[in-house]
């Protein structure tokens, strides 16, 4: 006979169903509902459309009292406390929206000491007319969502936000739950910090939407995109968003889709709006099918239409994190739905600008230091973003290894592996294949990281691979592993070089020690450990990893090599440079560019590509640039770039020189 359950299971899933009219929880809300039930601080990382809210909304009910949830949108306070009120759950309101009569007559409920859910922006708490108020308010529960805005390293970081652990402690530090969609490891560090959660349980529920088929488009011209953007949506016969970077790109594609698509409704939102109009537009949205939204950022979050069949990017976002909540609006039911970016390259310049605007606001000149690290952080993720955009590799993988998400995928839908299948059409690198040897040589190399178990870098992994007689060695026994010698026809300085290229293609990460800051340690992901076991193909941007052989390798005469005076003149400073043979003096300055880079990709916890790239290093190298002037003319080296790491990049071409 099989047990009975628990009775504080079967009272929970009661009140699920007394109270919400649900039968069943989704995965782990039960676990976070008891965590909080129990009175410990919560932090719940679920994708959108998980169920976020009943984590808080269940247990403010059952332990009755006040509970005060921070919400970012008048929006999705209006929506949370309609749909709150027509279930019999006592829920206000304290925002903007509300006339001077609303704001008092609700500022007197909680005089009157109201026992239910209130939902306030983070901005109320510093009103004066709260102010007074808050001394008294002891709530039972204090949910903070959209926790991501905390963190200045998060997506939509906000000030106010920033200050709501010291909120939290004049509240008297009540039992807290902190939820989000998007959460790097270094955000979620943060949130935990600036709330002042106390040993907090932490829920992950994975990041991975396998029912969302990720798609990347590069075009470069705005007739062909709007183009592209016409085809796609007269595919998709659902309802669905298009987001764009600016209100005027708002307004212009709301004409061009009503011009080209009169059958279907099409709504615009953004902020520059009549907000009568703007919230018109939203409920409309909501309750038309085949509606299509042309909408900026501000549209969106809370919006709780599971038959979402698309959503597009006509233009980049700023944030991978931006972009998956943004796509997440797709295919909440579970039902299989498209996110497409229209990429072009120029639509950097537009996150670029407003990246040089953050902090526009703030006069203090103490806090220059805090913006310009803030700018150089969003700088760094609009790096990663362009880079998901342009690479042609798994792109849910490329998500799950954002987020840290181990997950094994299965049967991905996006664009990169459908061209993979048998059969599939063929696109700009259909004709690329992975030869046998460069197969063998990634599994070599992701096995040397495998048996190092996390432990050392990337110079270590080289020296084991290449079996380097020395100390070390010795002292760790690492002569005794099965890779050790398994590519001693390689030199350690190539196969660094390939280990990089392994990392960039996110089969492996580097990972800072605490006790050794600047020198990370090298790991696996999971993409790494598939292909490994021959689970999962090599990437195709690994195709030409074989390195062509050194003349010491080939047994040539490097002096030979170095009177060759074409490669020794200066044509021009671009591609077509790097893809000449350079001579050993080069050689020797791009082995030290790349150990720099890798020390900067290090100090700053980013990919050594977002440092630049290796036809970057090898122009460089190649040109040996004296000054700054110089520098800015190499390929790549954009004014950021040069602002950020000129001089770096100068004492590394000229070092040992007199």
């Amino acid at each position: 006979m099989p047990a009975e359950p628990e009775p504080a299971e079967v009272d929970l899933r009661q009140q699920l169903q007394d109270v919400f009219g649900l039968d069943e929880f989704r995965p782990a809300q039960r676990e976070v509902i008891e965590q909080v039930l129990s009175g410990r601080d919560v932090l719940c990382v679920m994708p959108t459309g998980a169920g976020k809210s009943l984590c808080y909304q269940l247990p403010a009910t059952i332990g009755g009292g006040l509970s005060i949830v921070v919400s970012p949108l008048i929006s999705l306070m209006e929506d949370q406390c309609a749909q709150l009120r027509d279930e019999g759950i006592p829920a206000a309101m304290l925002n903007s929206s509300l006339s001077p009569a609303q704001q008092r007559q609700a500022l007197a409920e909680l005089h009157d000491g109201f026992e239910g859910l209130l939902y306030v922006a983070p901005e109320r708490f510093f009103a004066a007319s709260f102010q007074t108020l808050m001394e008294k308010l002891r709530p039972k529960l204090f949910a903070v969502d959209e926790a991501h805005c905390i963190s200045q390293w998060g997506h939509d970081f906000r000030t106010e936000y920033a200050r709501l652990g010291e909120i939290r402690q004049r509240l008297g530090c009540p039992p807290t739950i902190a939820l989000t969609a998007t959460a790097t490891e270094d955000v979620r560090d943060d949130i935990i910090r600036q709330l002042g959660l106390q040993d907090p349980s932490i829920f992950i529920t994975g990041f991975d939407r396998p029912n969302l088929r990720y798609e990347s488009r590069s075009i470069n011209k705005v007739k062909e995109k709007d183009a592209e953007l016409i085809r796609i949506l007269q595919q998709e016969t659902g309802s669905g968003i298009v987001y764009c970077a600016t209100r005027k790109a708002v307004d212009a594609l709301t004409s061009l889709l009503s011009e080209n698509l009169p059958d279907r409704p099409i709504f615009a939102y953004h902020a520059g709006m009549d907000a009568a109009a703007r919230q018109g537009n939203q409920e409309r949205f909501m309750d038309t099918s085949r509606s299509i939204a042309v909408a900026t950022i501000a549209f969106g979050m809370g919006i709780n239409k599971p038959d979402v069949r698309f959503v597009v990017h006509y233009n980049i976002p700023a944030t991978l994190e931006n972009y998956y909540q943004e796509a997440g609006r797709a295919g909440r039911d579970g039902q299989p739905s498209r996110c497409v970016i229209l990429f072009s390259y120029q639509d950097r310049f537009t996150q670029q600008f407003f990246i040089d605007k953050l902090g526009e606001e703030n006069a203090d000149p103490e806090a220059a230091p805090r913006i310009e690290e803030r700018k150089t952080h969003a700088t760094q993720k609009l790096e990663l973003m362009i880079r998901y955009a342009q690479t042609r590799r798994c792109r849910r993988q490329q998500i799950l290894d954002y987020f840290g998400d181990e997950s094994e995928l299965t049967n991905c839908l996006c664009d990169v592996c459908a061209a993979q299948q048998p059969g599939a059409a063929s696109d700009a690198d259909a004709t690329v294949t992975v030869s046998p040897e460069v197969t063998t040589l990634v599994r070599q190399l992701l096995s040397g990281i495998a048996r190092l178990n996390g432990k050392f870098g990337v110079g270590m992994v080289a020296e084991v691979l290449a079996g380097a007689d020395n100390d070390k060695m010795l002292r760790w026994d690492l002569h005794k592993l099965s890779v050790y010698g398994l590519l001693k026809a390689h030199a350690i300085k190539r196969i660094i070089a390939m280990l990089h290229r392994v990392i960039e293609a996110g089969l492996a990460r580097q990972r800072s020690v605490d006790s050794q800051k600047f020198m990370p340690v090298v790991e696996l992901t999971a993409a790494g450990i598939s292909v490994m076991k021959a689970q999962q193909p090599v990437p195709i941007l690994l195709a030409d990893l074989m390195p062509r052989r050194t003349p010491r390798e080939m047994g040539t005469n490097p002096r030979a090599i170095g009177t060759n005076p074409r490669a020794q003149r200066v044509v021009r400073l671009d591609e077509s440079d790097s893809q000449e043979p350079i001579s050993p003096e080069a050689g020797e300055r791009f082995e030290r560019l790349r150990s720099l880079r890798l020390q900067l990709a290090s100090e700053r916890q980013l990919p050594p590509y977002c440092i630049c790239h290796d036809s970057t290093l090898k122009l460089i190298a190649q040109h040996a640039p004296k000054s700054i002037e110089e520098l800015e003319r190499i390929k790549g080296m954009g004014p950021y770039k040069v602002k950020m790491y000129g001089e770096a990049f100068l004492g590394a071409v000229n070092q040992g020189k007199e």
